[in-house]
């Protein structure tokens, strides 16, 4: 076992495919395929299965992979940690991102800190996010990036963005009447919803936002492992689905934005955290400044359906 097929495997399970996993590794599928197979080989099962449609985890590959995760992330840490012990003039920004944040708000709002400081390197890291705060906490992280108001703790936090939660379909099509442009809470509350385990955030503000609706949320027993199947499984269906709009595919599924009983869209907010007891360097503290003077600028020129309050 190496870490270079620990990171095939992560990269299929993301991607699902193994074609893009390849090409995300930099390598020729053979050379994938058979660094995947080898590790299968060490561990005693299979990892993933193949259709004619798709690559999906074995129950057994969806066991290991969060194991899978924690070895790379150590190892990223530790190449990490030595970097900073023998540079210890290196100025860096160790960022952990839920995956639920956007990549290309993400972007948007780091890039232009990063123009301005050419001597700082920001290290983004992108985990669950329990860990995600356990190294907040031990100091391993500087900011994380999650959704907000789910965990409590001795951080400072500032708000970031929203954007709109959007419904799709059992089946992904609408089957009752003319297609609407929204849907009320109130109409979707007795689907049977598919979802992602609880460690991007997704599920746990699903969960928070039909109680605070006093809705009863009806799960379905089983879990997708990625956005993507989630999306598939609703198209499948399997049942309904409850997806950010950055994170709904443009695959042609009929998706609706959601309305509260007062007719006000429904979204889901992030935020930005950091310790308290975190260090005074001035580019830690440059950067917290960034985040919450710059970035509210920033994403209140972005296109609508992403708001800043």
């Amino acid at each position: 076992m190496n870490l270079s097929q620990l990171r095939f495997a992560n990269a299929v399970a993301s991607t699902g495919s193994f074609t893009a996993a390849a090409a995300e590794c930099c390598v020729t599928q053979p050379t994938l395929s058979n660094g995947i197979a080898q590790l299968e080989n060490e561990l005693g099962e299979r990892l993933f299965v193949r259709t004619t449609r798709k690559v999906a985890l074995t129950p057994f590959g969806v066991h290991v992979l969060p194991y899978v995760n924690e070895v790379l992330s150590a190892q990223a840490s530790l190449v990490h940690q030595t970097q900073a012990f023998l540079s210890p003039g290196k100025r860096l920004i160790r960022i952990g991102t839920s995956p639920l944040v956007s990549a290309n708000l993400l972007g948007l709002m780091i890039e232009p800190f990063r123009l301005r400081n050419p001597g700082v390197d920001v290290v983004l890291r992108e985990m669950n996010m329990t860990d995600l705060y356990r190294m907040l906490d031990d100091g391993l992280l500087d900011f994380v990036f999650g959704v907000a108001g789910l965990h409590k703790g001795p951080w400072t936090a500032t708000f970031l963005y929203e954007e709109p939660l959007l419904f799709i379909p059992r089946g992904a099509i609408w089957s009752n009447g003319p297609r609407p442009q929204s849907v009320q809470l109130k109409d979707i509350a007795d689907e049977t919803y598919v979802m992602v385990p609880d460690a991007c955030g997704l599920s746990r503000a699903t969960r928070a936002l039909f109680r605070s609706q006093r809705r009863k949320l009806h799960e379905y027993s089983g879990e997708a492992m990625s956005y993507q199947v989630l999306e598939e499984w609703a198209a499948l269906g399997i049942g309904a689905a409850i997806l950010p709009k950055s994170k709904v595919a443009a695959s042609g599924h009929a998706s609706f934005p959601i309305n509260d009983k007062a007719g006000h869209e429904i979204t889901i907010g992030f935020e930005a955290t950091w310790s308290r007891k975190g260090s005074q360097s001035s580019h830690l503290l440059d950067f917290a400044g960034h985040l919450r003077k710059v970035v509210p600028a920033i994403v209140a020129g972005l296109r609508p359906g992403t708001h800043h309050r």
